[in-house]
């Protein structure tokens, strides 16, 4: 019973790690890993369930780590002036990006893409830059926002389980 235990905490502590790296790496999907343990977690210790203040909860921070790249894009961009169109840019030059960059295209992507975009509109390329700019500030927050709400859960899981 205690070996079950053991390895049930060492597969929950994996899965959690990946979680956290999958903030900062772009490729690896975020939430899955942390829904894999909350879902082994059960499988497993049948004896065990959830409150449905943490099934709710779980579930809306989810949305909300799933929006927090677009919405932090968003406000960065609207701050500096930027159109729709350079918003549109962004979130093409994060998928565009991640897909012939890896990872750094993540961040790379969407600032190629949004200076080129102003820079076609506009032809300013201080304010092409300025935008382009945010969105590398768009993606710390969005990182950082994701880091506070995956920790949170995860905590949240713990205190759930014990």
């Amino acid at each position: 019973m205690i070996k079950l235990e053991i390895f049930l905490l060492i597969m929950l502590l994996i899965l959690f790690a990946l979680e956290i790296a999958a903030i900062f790496l772009p490729v690896l999907p975020d939430s899955v890993f942390f829904w894999s343990a909350v879902i082994l977690y059960r499988i497993i210790k049948t004896d065990v369930s959830y409150s449905p203040y943490f099934w709710t909860g779980a579930v809306l921070i989810t949305v909300i780590i799933f929006l927090a790249d677009y919405l932090a894009n968003a406000y960065f961009i609207k701050k500096q002036g930027g159109s729709n169109r350079t918003i549109m840019a962004a979130v093409i030059g994060m998928v565009v990006g991640t897909i012939f960059l890896g990872p750094l295209g993540f961040i790379i992507g969407p600032f190629l893409l949004i200076f080129i975009a102003e820079y076609w509109q506009s032809r300013n390329k201080t304010n092409s830059f300025k935008l382009a700019l945010s969105s590398i500030f768009a993606f710390v927050a969005s990182t950082a926002s994701r880091l506070g709400m995956q920790l949170f859960l995860m905590i949240w899981f713990f205190i759930e389980i014990y």
